[in-house]
């Protein structure tokens, strides 16, 4: 779960490019700072990730990403608000939760540990980014699958 929740950073971030220096922005590094469990179904979690942006300042916000297999809801990871400096290279400390959805079972999270039902899990995405100047996008993927994402982190 916690390699999910750096990972889907990652894609995000890749999700936000689109054009000229924007493609080129880049998740150097990220590394899982602290886990905090928040009851039965949730945990928080902070990391530190490294980003080089060649682009102009750019705020994220609106981060959700929510964890499926087979149709199932299995959670979902909503990460608090950030901003990519413009034209740097920058370590930044993220916030995120991780709540399992209600209808999770034991059974279901003991699965998360094996690697065939994994590559049977998807993500959906959703994320917004903004420019200085109030211009917006926000993005949005479908049925990516964990697969995808986990061959990309690594």
């Amino acid at each position: 779960m916690r390699r999910l929740i750096v990972l889907a950073l990652a894609f995000m971030l890749v999700g936000l490019t689109g054009c000229n220096k924007f493609s080129q922005i880049k998740l150097n590094d990220a590394t899982l700072e602290k886990v905090t469990p928040q009851g039965l179904r949730g945990v928080d979690v902070d990391i530190d990730i490294e980003v080089d942006n060649p682009a102009p300042r750019i705020k994220i916000s609106d981060v959700e990403v929510v964890l499926m297999h087979s149709g199932k809801v299995l959670g979902k990871v909503t990460v608090d608000p950030f901003t990519l400096q413009g034209k740097s290279v920058e370590h930044y400390d993220l916030k995120a939760r991780m709540t399992l959805d209600q209808k999770v079972t034991v059974y279901d999270v003991l699965m998360l540990l094996d690697n065939e039902f994994m590559d049977k899990c998807t993500l959906d995405l959703t994320a917004k980014g903004t420019l200085r100047g109030g211009l917006s996008k926000t993005i949005r993927k479908k049925d990516v699958p964990l697969k995808k994402l986990m061959e990309y982190g690594e």
